[in-house]
């Protein structure tokens, strides 16, 4: 018997990665860390130094009776089976597979909450507001957004994951779906009590701007809340992987495999797919304007463009660079991300020189 990787899941944050204005992902390669500026990153990169990745009680509970072993990692999460090695037959050769031990089931989803845990993430994390009733959605089940197998071996945004806020409401109500299941001691009133046909006409009459009745509008409220209160908690998003996935994204394939007694490759077995699925997403720092004051002078300086926040490197500023100019030389350092306002929808930070 042998662990091997049935998916792993790489959280690449911006602020951590990038060096100054030099990105450790980016659509113009010139405006990209070289490999060994991101082997350099990488090795004092820690993922659960600022957010955590946290299994839900089912995925738990599956974990335990599939023999799953999840395990933290600097960049993610590690998700493994226990397997016996098989053999199988690709044209002329045979080569080694691997069975899972217990058979995962298709309908077997494995769910994770994305948990902010340092109190300025938002600050230099380029991120939905909170106030915003979305949740950001990691899956290979359909839905409006990116579907998590398509960041299998290349990097996807963060970004490209955020869901509508009806899509976050319906995840919500079946998150707790779940979650009532697997419990002894439901509570007697739940989102999970509410039918779900009720809700999707609800949404529909809101798409469709009609007035919704009193009851109706307090199950609306009701759901919003409870995104907020997930969203209170630290959630940012929801990560969902299913066994087998809609579109053909699937964690394991069946394999015709050796029959140890005739010799023939006739056993049909689930085994795992030949390549590691490596799903990576690089998550955007956030850009503000530089707001520079100039205590001596009683002067305000604000940079002319946005600039990203970054703990390593550096963004060069020049006198220029600002309005007003200043007269005379001036250092303007980068800021930190302890002191951020929000004016009207621009984000500024703001440095005493």
């Amino acid at each position: 018997m042998i662990y091997k990787p049935l998916f792993n899941i790489d959280l690449l944050h911006a602020y951590f990665l990038d060096q100054g204005d030099k990105k450790y992902h980016a659509d113009n390669a010139n405006d990209e860390l070289s490999d060994d500026e991101k082997e350099d990153a990488l090795r004092s990169y820690n993922l659960f130094d600022f957010i955590e990745v946290i299994p839900n009680k089912r995925t738990r509970s599956i974990a335990k009776n599939h023999r799953v072993l999840i395990r933290n990692h600097s960049k993610g999460i590690r998700v493994l089976t226990s397997t016996l090695s098989v053999n199988s037959e690709e044209g002329n050769d045979v080569v080694t597979r691997y069975n899972p031990l217990v058979e995962l089931s298709n309908d077997i989803v494995f769910t994770f909450f994305i948990k902010a845990k340092d109190r300025f993430f938002l600050n230099y994390t380029d991120i939905t507001e909170k106030k915003n009733n979305q949740l950001y959605y990691l899956s290979n089940i359909t839905s409006s957004v990116t579907n998590i197998f398509d960041a299998d071996g290349a990097i996807e945004k963060w970004e490209d994951f955020l869901i509508t806020e009806r899509e976050s409401r319906k995840l919500v109500y079946n998150l707790e779906k779940d979650q009532e299941f697997d419990t002894n001691t439901p509570k007697l009133v739940t989102i999970s009590s509410i039918e779900e046909s009720l809700i999707e006409d609800i949404e529909d009459k809101v798409t469709n701007n009609t007035t919704l009745t009193e009851s109706e509008t307090e199950i609306f409220d009701y759901l919003n809340t409870s995104v907020q209160q997930l969203k209170n908690s630290g959630v940012i998003g929801v990560i969902q992987v299913k066994v087998a996935g809609d579109n053909a994204t699937n964690l394991t394939e069946q394999v015709d495999t050796e029959d140890i007694q005739t010799g023939n490759f006739d056993l049909e077995k689930q085994c795992l797919l030949k390549n590691l699925i490596d799903f990576q997403i690089y998550i955007e720092n956030k850009k503000t304007f530089w707001r520079y004051r100039q205590k001596s002078e009683n002067q305000i300086m604000v940079t002319n463009q946005e600039h990203p926040l970054t703990k390593n490197g550096k963004v060069e500023i020049e006198k220029t660079d600002v309005t007003p100019q200043p007269q005379g030389t001036l250092f303007f350092p980068n800021p930190t991300i302890d002191s951020i306002t929000k004016e009207e929808q621009d984000y500024y930070s703001e440095i005493f020189i």
